[in-house]
């Protein structure tokens, strides 16, 4: 069944998704060499009366409206420093900009690091957040957000927004179909069948372009019941390797369910957007999505559809099982370790993340917060169930880091999305690709 064409979507829309987040990567991975870093420079420091520069770029437009005023009252409670925000429509605007400041030496202060963190934080571009703001600080982030920015005890990065994923569904197909929410992959495999057969619509909406191998980490994490096992395999270390039981049980079950006819057809070929079309739409009876979902509906599915849509739990691999799914933040805040006004930098973020400040930050923008204080606090009621799986500790990591990974994760996902490959073979893939990557 082809998916109606759906109507164009603001570009911002997508922009902060894990999707688009990581599809830049891969364009962007020989970024790291920094030629210019023993000639590290810095923005207008205080001296003879000037005003510190803190320079902030980001391209989380979620917070667009928010960031004038909060640095407004910054720059009243601190009048010697200037916060100078940069704000950009989405990576593809953001990355050359940055690869391009940071391959200078001269980075901006505060800077969204992408997904190279740890690559800048180990080159010295990075300030080690550990010893600038404590560990009493970094306690009330969600582990899974401050493990994704930490690599040899040292941490290069804050969660700014944090994610997971669950199952949306349309609690009127669900009822004209007959069927409940799933509680495993295989109860979705089956109310998949019948809604197919009762309603004739999609079951469940899925965007694989670029590949979701958000998809594919849960059922690792859940096949090994050991939310470490990602941070190992991404690392390398401790004996993990991808051509292993635990990676192969993960990709065969994403391949029965791919089988199953549970997605939409041709789902290689669709985009965040359109599937997210499908879904408020009533073309589809479920969408498999990040917990931005919300504010994708909320900009662009009909009232109607806002008031009705609820979110289930990721599927547990069986009954009574661990409902692991994805935690981490794919939106995140460095501090340049090069710039002259580290110090003005850091007070900046710690009025960004005041408690009560970064609570409402994300209430009113209609955010999944990365620490625990303010995700206790979430006011959306689709956003508080999701985020209430992770204050439970079911979130597990998700966003891999280690040099060549995502790229192989992502071919070997697409693969088997095409049917060329089998669970074992992807699986050999992932690890031959990461070792040629790495040079081991």
């Amino acid at each position: 069944m082809k998916m109606n064409a759906v109507p164009r979507i603001p570009e911002q829309t997508p922009s902060l998704s894990r999707r688009t987040f990581l599809g830049f990567s891969a364009a962007s991975a020989a970024l790291v060499a920094f030629p210019a870093l023993l000639s590290a420079c810095s923005s207008d420091s205080s001296s003879g009366g000037k005003k510190t520069t803190v320079r902030f770029w980001t391209w989380y437009t979620q917070q667009k409206d928010e960031f004038p005023k909060l640095i407004a009252a910054f720059e009243k409670a601190n009048p010697t420093i200037h916060i100078e925000n940069r704000l950009f429509g989405g990576p593809n605007d953001y990355l050359p900009a940055m690869q391009a400041a940071v391959s200078a030496g001269d980075p901006p202060e505060i800077f969204a690091p992408h997904v190279y963190a740890l690559e800048y934080g180990k080159a010295g571009v990075l300030a080690d957040l550990k010893q600038e703001l404590g560990e009493s600080f970094l306690s009330d982030f969600f582990d899974s957000a401050n493990q994704e920015y930490t690599t040899g005890g040292k941490q290069y990065g804050l969660g700014w927004m944090a994610q997971t994923f669950g199952l949306y569904y349309n609690p009127d197909i669900f009822a004209r179909a007959g069927v409940q929410v799933p509680e495993t992959w295989d109860d979705l495999i089956t109310i998949s069948q019948t809604i197919k057969q009762k309603t004739g619509l999609i079951p469940c909406a899925f965007a694989n372009n670029p590949a979701n191998t958000d998809f594919l980490f849960p059922f690792i994490t859940q096949a090994a019941d050991d939310p470490t096992l990602l941070l190992k395999l991404d690392a390398q270390t401790d004996g993990a390797s991808w051509n292993s039981p635990y990676v192969v049980q993960g990709l065969q079950k994403m391949d029965t369910i791919i089988k199953a006819g549970v997605f939409n057809p041709n789902s290689s070929g669709v985009q965040t957007p359109q599937a997210e079309a499908s879904f408020y739409n009533g073309q589809a009876a479920m969408m498999f999505q990040g917990s931005w979902g919300p504010q994708d509906f909320a900009q662009n599915a009909p009232a109607s559809f806002v008031k009705l849509y609820k979110v289930a739990k990721t599927p547990a691999l069986a009954k009574g099982g661990k409902h692991w799914c994805a935690n981490q933040a794919g939106a995140g805040l460095s501090v340049s370790a090069l710039s002259k006004n580290k110090a003005a930098a850091i007070e900046f973020i710690k009025f960004l993340y005041d408690p009560t400040r970064y609570t409402s930050t994300m209430n009113t923008t209609n955010s999944m917060p990365a620490t625990k204080s303010a995700a206790a606090q979430v006011q959306d009621p689709i956003l508080k169930d999701m985020t209430s799986w992770l204050i439970n500790g079911e979130g597990s990591p998700h966003i891999m880091f280690g040099k060549g990974t995502n790229d192989a994760v992502s071919s070997a996902v697409d693969a088997i999305f095409a049917g060329t490959v089998t669970p074992q073979q992807a699986a050999a893939n992932i690890q031959d690709s990461v070792k040629r990557a790495q040079g081991r």
